[in-house]
């Protein structure tokens, strides 16, 4: 295991003064007498260690000889500290370390008194503190050992909440979702009052918007399980992109947005899941349709760099993203705060699960965006998933995408 420079007893290492075993008393007595926060000296020999001259124990040696005569009958007054730290007994114990580290360092030698306002309460000194600095750490650390299995437990009950959800939601939305489909093409004759047809358009889109948000979110549980699996082909990327370009036709023409593509006709293939991509794009287009105001352009364009990625972009026009959003809107549940996003559904999943999905590939996310100004989010294929390219020497690119 590899410690931090934090982590070392090395960062505990203060600069004292070096004598020499041959130094006077006298001259160590003076060297503590001119730094009151001066411990311990240290005492070298030809460069080594030998010994540690501390304060207290010269101190004592000096007065054993001379300072029962000078100070036995004298009140005790004239050898205390007039000043010492006093500490509110309410006080946090990382306050307390704190001051005593930075701001009050003698009384870590000479002790310090803690009262509760005016009422005298004990005499704390550094053992005591080291002593309650362990054992709160060895609580803390019980607690957090506690919290995580409690964490682990929830999470595994999140799990089988989310399998039963699976069957029990989607189960009676698909059966909402298909007798409305067969009203809507009037599979049994024609539909006579036109309130009802308005009835069963909502009930019908109010089911695949319900169906869609429980797909989000078992997908984004399967995703924080490590569970999601690929299925990885080639991919003819073209034919895919036309596939979502006619899927999303219908949601953009609602609010006379158009939909243009720019595509290259010799594209080469690409190996990946294509139900993941075709999911990536559905999201980045939804995502650019829902936060463009009528009548704009949603642009999505492919091509292969110069060092043989293929890079996906799909820029709109709409409302863009603060720079310190930027990093927040890729993870779940996260919705910025905006007056077109909270007139929106969502549950905030969409570019979560497009971030994974493309981690899943060894793939890029990159989102270029300010306020006003409308967003551009960019997809990079590294080169390996690009089919029939001749491989360039491009190691710089290839590392950045692998970050």
């Amino acid at each position: 295991m590899i410690m931090s420079m934090e982590d070392r007893v090395e960062i505990l290492a203060i600069d004292v003064p070096v004598v020499t075993p041959n130094t006077s008393c006298e001259e160590v007595y003076h060297l503590f007498q001119e730094d009151p926060d001066l411990l311990a000296v240290t005492v070298l020999q030809d460069g080594q260690p030998i010994g540690l001259a501390h304060r207290t124990d010269l101190t004592l040696a000096l007065a054993d000889r001379f300072g029962n005569a000078l100070f036995a009958r004298k009140p005790i007054s004239t050898l205390i500290t007039e000043t010492p730290l006093i500490v509110d007994a309410g006080n946090s114990i990382d306050f307390l370390s704190n001051m005593l580290a930075y701001d009050a360092t003698h009384a870590l030698q000479k002790g310090f008194i803690i009262c509760r306002g005016s009422e005298y309460i004990g005499v704390g000194t550094a053992i005591s503190l080291l002593q309650a600095s362990i054992e709160r750490t060895r609580r803390r650390a019980e607690e957090l050992q506690k919290a995580k299995t409690i964490a682990i437990q929830a999470n595994k009950s999140k799990s089988a909440f989310l399998a039963n959800m699976n069957h029990e939601l989607r189960t009676p939305l698909n059966a909402i979702i298909g007798f409305t489909e067969m009203i809507q093409k009037e599979a049994y004759g024609p539909i006579e009052q036109p309130e009802y047809r308005e009835y069963v358009d909502i009930v019908n889109a109010s089911g695949n918007h319900l169906l869609n948000v429980i797909n989000a979110i078992l997908d984004m549980s399967k995703i924080e399980a490590g569970k999601m699996e690929m299925r990885e082909q080639e991919c003819d990327i073209f034919d895919l992109v036309q596939q979502v370009s006619r899927m999303m036709t219908s949601t953009a023409g609602k609010k006379n947005i158009g939909l243009e593509m720019d595509l290259p006709d010799d594209l080469p293939d690409l190996c990946c899941d294509p139900t993941m991509v075709r999911q990536i794009l559905l999201n980045l287009i939804s995502n650019a349709i829902k936060f463009s105001p009528d009548d704009t352009v949603v642009s999505l364009t492919v091509r292969v760099t110069d060092c043989g990625n293929m890079e996906i972009s799909v820029q709109d026009h709409g409302v863009g993203i603060s720079r310190e959003n930027i990093e927040a809107v890729v993870k779940p549940f996260f919705q910025v705060d905006g007056d077109l996003n909270r007139a929106q559904e969502g549950t905030g999943l969409g570019l979560s699960i497009v971030k994974a999905y493309l981690e899943l590939h060894q793939a890029r996310l990159d989102i270029e965006s300010e306020l006003g100004q409308g967003t551009r989010v960019i997809v990079t294929f590294p080169l390996a998933r690009v089919i029939c390219v001749e491989k360039p020497c491009c190691d710089a690119d290839a590392a950045a995408i692998a970050e």
